[in-house]
């Protein structure tokens, strides 16, 4: 990995530049200095930074926007703010990704320290970034492998439903069990809505395999026994994206890949992977999202504790119609009242 050796300070006040500059080369690192937040932007574009001190109040665009900046364009730079008005510390500041804070005046000895918190800032972005492409590149290879696979299964006889369900069952069994539910739940909820003839029979497979991507998520993610962080999340919701992929690799089930793909968007608009909203959201997908909720948060799971019923359908009405969509929970509702 490289050395962290460069710093970036951002300050409008020439002598206070000058200090902190000095300050840096005493720690053996390689400082650069920039007035406002134009001249940084304007360095940014020809070098990377490891570590930026950056002051609030500046003339043009402030440290904040400055900040927000760099996290948008330059996410690995650790940022540290540095400012004498200590209120700034309680709102705006504290929503960014900040290494540390600085309050002015202080001594040699705290800036110091807060580059030293921006240099393990960075580090531990940069591993990050280190241990999230490694478990990009096992979800591709898994999800080629299970491809692989399935056309194998195939091959020696039977029909792709069958091979892909076999193969569900057996390496994720909770989930396959999950799936069936989700798919009579399902059923009943289209019926419901006098939509059945139209829907299937791709909502059955869909239902039944809207999870099947979680075959290809890696261990270490599956079994990780503390809460995953935004980046292995974003990897985990991949599983939508691999389990459509799969669907339409095949000959037989790929009229199901789309209605999984779009399984985990948001009625109003929120989720992902494609920010579909209302309409734009297939209404088998729409039905599969509320059924999936529900069957989700009142099973058990080694992670958490299940709701009963009337919890979970509390929840439900609480994300509708921001998540759900209101015709199908009230379907979903007149089913649950006949059971």
């Amino acid at each position: 990995m490289t050395p962290i050796t460069s710093v970036l300070i951002v300050d409008d006040e020439p002598a206070v530049r000058d200090l902190m500059s000095r300050w840096v080369s005493g720690m053996g690192l390689r400082p650069q200095t920039a007035a406002n937040a134009a001249e940084a932007l304007a360095t940014l574009r020809t070098r990377q930074y490891d570590v930026a001190v950056i002051d609030v109040m500046m003339p043009g665009h402030d440290g904040l926007w400055l900040a927000s900046e760099l996290q948008r364009d330059h996410p690995h730079t650790a940022v540290v703010i540095a400012t004498a008005y200590t209120e700034l510390l309680d709102g705006e500041a504290q929503q960014q990704p900040v290494a540390d804070f600085l309050v002015k005046p202080f001594h040699r000895e705290r800036f110091t320290l807060a580059v030293d918190r921006g240099r393990q800032w960075r580090k531990q972005t940069l591993e990050e970034m280190h241990w999230h492409a490694m478990l990009s590149i096992e979800l591709r290879d898994r999800a080629a492998q299970l491809c692989g696979e399935l056309q194998e299964r195939v091959a020696t006889g039977g029909s792709e439903h069958d091979a892909l369900l076999a193969l569900a069952t057996e390496r994720m069994p909770e989930t396959a069990a999950h799936g069936e539910r989700v798919a009579r739940f399902a059923h009943s909820v289209a019926r419901e809505m006098g939509v059945l003839r139209d829907l299937e029979p791709s909502l059955a497979v869909a239902a039944r395999f809207h999870d099947i991507g979680k075959i290809a998520i890696p261990d270490a993610l599956l079994t990780k026994p503390s809460p995953l962080t935004a980046g292995e999340k974003a990897i985990m919701r991949q599983h939508v994206d691999v389990g459509a992929e799969i669907l339409q690799a095949t000959e037989t089930l790929a009229d199901a890949g789309p209605i999984v793909g779009a399984s985990h968007e948001w009625f109003g608009g929120g989720g992902y992977p494609w920010k579909l909203a209302g309409d734009e959201i297939p209404l088998a997908s729409r039905i599969i999202a509320v059924v999936d909720a529900y069957d989700a948060m009142t099973q058990q799971r080694a992670y958490r504790l299940n709701l009963d019923s009337s919890d979970a359908i509390a929840e439900l009405l609480r994300c509708c119609p921001t998540q759900f969509d209101p015709e199908v929970l009230a379907a979903f509702l007149a089913v649950l009242g006949r059971h």
